[in-house]
């Protein structure tokens, strides 16, 4: 629908609820459907100009700050380190006092506070010469941000504040420390994610704030998991993208647009690219208890959090797979499926030490879900469908033909076979289409 006809929709609602036609629910669920489709509006506009200029803003203080710095007396840097922190603080106050409500003032606002207090902490330090390092900086400012989200209702300061933790998280990690305690920091922007989703789960907020949770998540379960079982990464990740995908598909799937879908969308192109990757070797090699490691690099409590990841995170993905199926929606098994395989291959590795099985698993699961993607979109009709199963197989195709591992004859059979199969399928939707007709 045009721009106008949504207006005009939006603008029928109330004289189809006055005369009875609709129900005040079906009314609400209608405005939500429609101005999700609108897309951004010009309110958001003025939002994502709100965020800019307080981003540019606070970085442009700290570089007037940074100018002849080292002349300065210890009180003026103090001075200086404060102002920016203590004049986000007023222009917060005013804008309760004044009333601006409006996303782009909170915004605007939120991130040049963010910017000040990270300023202010990195300058004393500096003048002061308090000794320190990036991870601790990272978990300092990240806590001293997290009540700006709350005080501002704002999102900007929030996907900060998820950046921030997260990149604590890698810095822990890497350092021989322990990661796990980012799981309840960054559970405490939860409820500002739940009250942003509360009244329409597919504006702009709620979604960048799942696209955010989703990346962060992403890196979050690599960073902490100990990695003792090698190989057990497969696993988790496998479900992850699953669980991703289908609890999308569960709670967004009316929404109209592939931005709008942020744990759908992610779950799809993760799960798509850790499958291509498996079906190389390099990820089946030396995985499996053969090859448990040990020593002062490793924390064997930590694990526990390995075992339970790969045991709940697939049953999770199963759970809801079956309850996509139940529901009608059989393409949920082109995603659904790779947690199922992840183990059966992990399991097969582990226990004979070779690799062919889960690679030829796997390049047959790939090619499985291309194909059914085609299948798919020609009965349907839809030729993103047709498109994202043709990127697939022909991705697949080239992938095993520049593949030096395989043999020439191996690969010339191999296509062969592929391209009468093709053939097929072609022969058999003509004449499909030809009945339908």
């Amino acid at each position: 629908m045009s721009q106008k006809q949504i207006r005009w929709m939006l603008g029928e609602l109330p004289t189809l609820l006055e005369n009875g036609v609709i129900d005040g629910g079906a009314a609400e669920r209608l405005r939500r459907h429609y101005e999700s489709a609108a897309g951004p509006s010009r309110n958001w506009a003025l939002t994502i100009f709100g965020i800019l200029g307080g981003t540019l803003v606070g970085l442009g203080l700290i570089l007037l700050l940074a100018h002849n710095w080292a002349d300065l007396s210890r009180a003026a840097r103090t001075a200086l380190a404060f102002a920016p922190l203590v004049a986000a603080q007023l222009l917060a106050v005013w804008i309760f006092r004044a009333g601006k409500k409006s996303a782009a003032w909170r915004e605007g606002v939120g991130l040049f506070w963010t910017l000040a207090v990270g300023a202010a902490i990195a300058l004393v330090a500096q003048t002061y010469h308090i000794p320190g390092d990036a991870g601790r900086f990272a978990l300092t400012w990240m806590l001293l941000t997290l009540p700006i989200v709350y005080l501002l209702n704002a999102t900007g300061p929030a996907l900060v504040y998820l950046a921030g933790m997260t990149f604590w998280a890698i810095d822990a990690q890497s350092n021989a420390g322990q990661a796990l305690p980012f799981w309840p920091l960054a559970a405490l922007i939860l409820p500002h994610v739940v009250a942003a989703a509360r009244d329409n789960p597919y504006a702009a907020r709620p979604a960048l704030l799942f696209w955010g949770i989703a990346f962060a998540l992403c890196v979050a379960v690599g960073v902490t998991l100990e990695k003792i079982l090698p190989g057990l990464w497969i696993i988790v990740y496998g479900a992850l993208f699953a669980i991703f995908y289908l609890a999308g598909e569960f709670w967004f799937g009316e929404a109209p647009a592939a931005w709008q879908k942020p744990f759908q969308t992610f779950g799809a192109i993760g799960a798509v690219v850790l499958t291509f990757l498996l079906t190389y070797d390099w990820p089946w090699q030396e995985i499996g208890w053969r090859y448990w490691r040990h020593g002062a690099a490793y924390h064997g409590f930590a694990a526990a959090l390995d075992y339970a990841l790969a045991a709940l995170l697939p049953a999770a993905a199963i759970v809801l797979l079956v309850s996509s199926v139940r529901r009608g929606k059989a393409h949920a098994l082109f995603i659904g499926a790779l947690p199922i395989l992840a183990v059966l291959g992990f399991a097969l590795v582990a226990q004979t030490g070779e690799e062919a099985a889960a690679l030829a698993l796997f390049n047959l699961y790939v090619f499985a879900v291309g194909l059914g993607l085609l299948v798919q979109g020609f009965r349907a009709r839809r030729a993103s469908t047709v498109n994202a199963g043709l990127l697939v197989v022909f991705a697949l195709i080239l992938l095993r033909f520049f593949d030096e591992d395989l043999g020439f004859v191996f690969r010339g059979v191999v296509f062969v076979l592929l391209g009468l199969a093709f053939l097929a399928v072609n022969l058999v939707l003509a004449r499909k289409k030809g009945a339908a007709q």
